[in-house]
């Protein structure tokens, strides 16, 4: 998988969900349990923070219902199934957190997809995520993990690890860079 760099967002949805830059921490997920939605959302729950928090992927599935019922704290807002990559980007690079909370897989395209808008991000402390992010983020395992990272105020990481997530998108998860290995691969293998 691979990803393109982002620059400029058309910041418009921040104004359509009456939200401004850093005032939110969000996750993007399909709606199933061993994304950690649990985990993460009794986080936001316990903690005392004030941002909102932005659940993105479709929630009308029935674990999607389960966890709107379950967690129905004002700071969440359940914005559904969102597929305009140019709304999603804007969220992510506006966004304080972004949590990864994804155990399956290898690469995974919204974890590469985060890292090119400029997100700072929480990932779930497996093996996969480790290999794409290396030291360049928040891990976590359980709420313990979570909770101090909600009741922040800043985060002074912020710019070292956006700038080593956004080197590695240019050096090894660039379309241009998987797409000519993809092909001296398959010339490689003619020969």
């Amino acid at each position: 998988y691979g990803a393109n760099l982002i620059s400029d967002v058309d910041d418009s949805i921040l104004k359509e969900q009456n939200l401004t830059k850093g005032s939110y921490n969000m996750l993007i997920s399909r709606i199933e349990p061993e994304n950690n939605i649990e985990t993460i959302l009794q986080s936001v729950v316990e903690s005392d923070t004030i941002r909102k928090f932005l659940v993105i992927g479709n929630t009308e599935n029935k674990y999607g219902q389960y966890i709107k019922q379950k967690f129905k704290d004002d700071r969440i807002i359940y914005l559904g199934y969102i597929s305009s990559i140019e709304k999603l980007d804007a969220l992510r690079k506006n966004s304080n957190l972004y949590f990864h909370g994804h155990t399956v897989g290898g690469t995974n395209p919204s974890l590469l997809e985060a890292m090119s808008s400029h997100a700072l991000i929480c990932a779930h402390d497996n093996e996969f995520n480790k290999a794409i992010l290396e030291g360049d983020a928040f891990y976590f395992s359980c709420k313990k993990c979570i909770i101090p990272l909600l009741n922040q105020d800043e985060i002074n990481e912020t710019d070292t690890f956006i700038s080593n997530n956004l080197e590695k998108i240019k050096q090894k998860y660039s379309w241009h860079k998987v797409i000519s290995d993809y092909e001296s691969y398959m010339i490689s293998s003619l020969k």
